[in-house]
């Protein structure tokens, strides 16, 4: 393995609403999965593992709307999606509204593993998206952890689901903009380049509150929660990971316009704010929303790696590191009220 291609890692907890007094939490979970992704990495793993494993340690926190501790359905039970996407191949595991699988970014995974090998027996193609009890009895199948489904139920996520329910029977206004209860954000996920130059994006979301049983958000969706494409000697490396509300994010095509844009312009500040703006915020096929929520973070690698954030929600938490670093750089971006939106980025190598 050569060194001569730094890696790199970027996570993020969601775009939404985060509680400034658990933003030292946000930020400590962010800063162990980049740990345990680099450490991957360091050690010769793949950015797909290393995706895989940082969000790993995002699903297992009770924090994150994702995994154990995802939001509940409107039946109070957990249903999770997810997908992982690899650059090198292009392969893609996704799996939606499924219970009962401890870690579903693991699941994704195992996808994207048997996909890489290609058609099974008498010629069958292996599942790219697998959804409900047909993924769990997959994963079963193919030696990944499945649990008890209300074994996936936290604490913080059945007092969350309790208050919404409360809101929902009284007909009480859930706009609120007080900071004193934390809402919930939607999908977390990860953007990844090994020493090889490979790179990998997942992500991994227990959906909305209160969502109807069933319901697929854009975190299962292909070219809709992740992309990860490698650098060829046509176009850039490109990668992201979404988050937000998926319908939205789905009906404006927002992830698969940002990726076409990233290989057409070398400017990758102009092209999140103009898809963020002209895209998302003043797509036509969003009129019918008051609220819009999307946040991003991405990455283009071409004779340098360039790392970016944006989003329109009132805050985003993320966390990245390069294997130049002896730490990982965490913080939750917070929009100022008179702004539309944020984006901000840097050269990484």
């Amino acid at each position: 393995m050569s060194n001569n291609q730094p890696c790199f890692i970027a996570v993020h907890v969601g775009a939404g609403r985060l509680s400034r007094k658990n933003e030292n939490k946000y930020r400590s979970v962010c800063a162990n999965a980049c740990e345990m992704a680099m450490t991957c990495l360091k050690d010769g793993g793949s950015a797909v593992d290393a995706v895989a494993i940082a969000i790993s340690v995002l699903e297992n926190h009770p924090l994150t709307n994702a995994g154990y501790g995802s939001n509940l359905t409107l039946k109070g039970t957990v249903e999770c999606d997810a997908s992982l996407m690899d650059g090198r191949s292009t392969s893609v595991g996704a799996v939606g509204a499924v219970s009962g699988v401890k870690n579903p970014i693991d699941l994704c995974r195992r996808m994207v593993q048997e996909n890489n090998k290609g058609l099974m027996t008498l010629g069958r193609v292996p599942p790219m998206f697998l959804c409900g009890s047909g993924a769990k009895e997959w994963a079963a199948t193919h030696d990944v952890t499945t649990v008890p489904d209300n074994s996936l139920i936290a604490e913080n996520a059945l007092n969350t689901y309790l208050t919404h329910m409360h809101m929902l029977h009284h007909d009480t206004d859930t706009n609120d903009p007080s900071d004193s209860l934390d809402f919930g954000h939607d999908t977390v996920g990860a953007i990844c380049i090994d020493y090889l130059g490979n790179i990998a994006s997942g992500v991994s979301s227990g959906g909305i509150s209160l969502k109807s049983p069933g319901r697929v958000g854009e975190a299962a969706m292909y070219g809709s929660g992740c992309w990860a494409q490698n650098r060829s000697d046509s176009c850039a490396g490109v990668a992201c990971s979404v988050s937000g509300t998926g319908e939205q994010i789905m009906r404006s095509r927002f992830t698969t316009k940002f990726m076409d844009r990233l290989q057409q312009d070398d400017d990758m500040h102009r092209s999140l704010d103009h898809t963020l703006k002209c895209d998302f915020l003043d797509s036509p096929f969003l009129t019918m929303y008051d609220d819009k929520s999307v946040g991003i973070i991405a990455l283009r690698y071409t004779e340098r790696l360039e790392f970016w954030y944006g989003h329109v929600t009132e805050s985003m938490g993320i966390g990245y590191m390069t294997s130049t670093c002896s730490k990982p750089k965490t913080f939750v971006s917070r929009k100022p009220c008179k702004e539309a939106l944020v984006t901000s980025g840097n050269l990484v190598s």
